[in-house]
């Protein structure tokens, strides 16, 4: 639904969304998702060599030379209702490939003849970009009266951040017995290959041995985060809600933290088959507005068995950044499955959109 949660009378939802509608979850609810995003894998051009110092080593093009990125959010989150609490507790975590790259430089052989010795070097040459996140969550809802509810929500981050290049040698030696004929390659290319260490250099190459780690940054920091929210019906005919929400008011210790937020929103249920919201959002850091929209139709059924179907889209205003989501869900007695869509409305592929996968038991 383009991200509206603030005033959407969402239930279950409302772990990740707004607090306070926790009151109204109905029975016990366990979910998991998982989300991929930015999903890009390219071949980078491959340099045509250079030659580095005097000595018998030269360094030439790459026979590898790869691109990879990607964004990968697991959850796992519960809720229900007790009295006029609800309560949620769940996990997220966050891993942000920021566009890695390896590359495998060509082999380089050098033959020493007094020494009767064979040595073939290669680097492989490790690009990072690492943001990973942990955040346990504990979420609770109180109902002040029947039509106004508080929520807050604590969050514990774990943070981790990490850039670099790590170069790593690959070297194979041999040293041949001095009876092989040197000007018979028949006999000195099979002598060459008999002797060849491949044990020490795959033991060496997972210690690590004569690899650089070149560190560009590597920080890390975890504490607590607290987010406050507020729901409360404006109008029975249409149910129409009004959300109020505070996002990121205390971030102790951690080491990214974001701006805290401002978001207010309406939402409204016009007919029993439809949902719809909007929000707008201010950053207390940035300047401008940011918005969300969207709406939700659903069709539910209860012969034979009882299940049901939802369709979803949204829109959505963030960062300067246009997004459009699309979605779909199934309901099988007390089971949902759903996909969401999150695509910008640019060029770029839909690889690199977020798809959003999730399952959520009622009981």
């Amino acid at each position: 639904m383009g991200g509206v949660f603030s005033a959407v009378y969402n239930t279950e939802a409302s772990i990740f969304g707004n607090p306070a509608g926790l009151t109204v979850v109905e029975a016990n609810n366990v979910s998991a998702a998982f989300s991929v995003q930015n999903l890009d894998y390219e071949s980078l051009p491959i340099d045509n060599g250079t030659e580095q110092g005097t000595g018998p080593q030269v360094i030439t093009a790459a026979q590898l030379n790869e691109k990879v990125s990607f964004r990968l959010s697991p959850s796992m989150q519960y809720s229900r209702a007790i009295g006029k609490f609800g309560v949620a507790f769940g996990y997220f975590y966050d891993l942000d490939n920021r566009g890695s790259t390896m590359r495998v430089d060509k082999t380089t052989a050098v033959y020493i003849v007094d020494e009767r010795k064979f040595i073939a070097d290669t680097n492989t040459i490790l690009k990072y970009d690492l943001y990973r996140e942990s955040i346990p969550v504990l979420s609770i809802g109180y109902a002040v009266k029947p039509d106004l509810a508080v929520g807050i929500r604590l969050k514990y981050r774990q943070q981790t951040y990490k850039k670099g290049v790590i170069t790593r040698p690959v070297e194979l030696t041999a040293v041949h017995d001095p009876d092989v004929n040197r000007n018979d390659a028949t006999k000195l290319l099979p002598a060459i290959m008999n002797n060849l260490d491949i044990g020490k250099t795959i033991e060496d190459y997972k210690n690590g041995l004569g690899s650089v780690d070149e560190v560009e940054a590597d920080s890390s920091g975890r504490g607590l985060d607290f987010d406050f929210g507020i729901q409360t019906k404006l109008y029975d005919k249409g149910n129409v809600c009004l959300g109020f929400m505070l996002d990121h008011l205390i971030q102790r210790k951690v080491a990214f933290a974001q701006p805290s937020e401002i978001r207010i929103g309406l939402g409204a249920i016009p007919l029993e088959w439809l949902n719809a919201g909007v929000d707008f959002r201010k950053s207390l850091s940035k300047k401008g507005l940011e918005m969300n929209l969207g709406w939700e139709a659903h069709y539910e059924w209860q012969k034979g068995f009882s299940g049901g179907v939802i369709f979803r889209n949204g829109f959505s205003r963030e960062s300067s950044e246009n997004n459009l989501s699309l979605g779909i869900g199934l309901r099988l007695g007390g089971s949902v499955w759903e996909y969401a869509l999150v695509k910008m409305l640019d060029s770029s592929p839909i690889s690199k959109a977020n798809h959003l996968l999730s399952s959520t038991t009622r009981f």
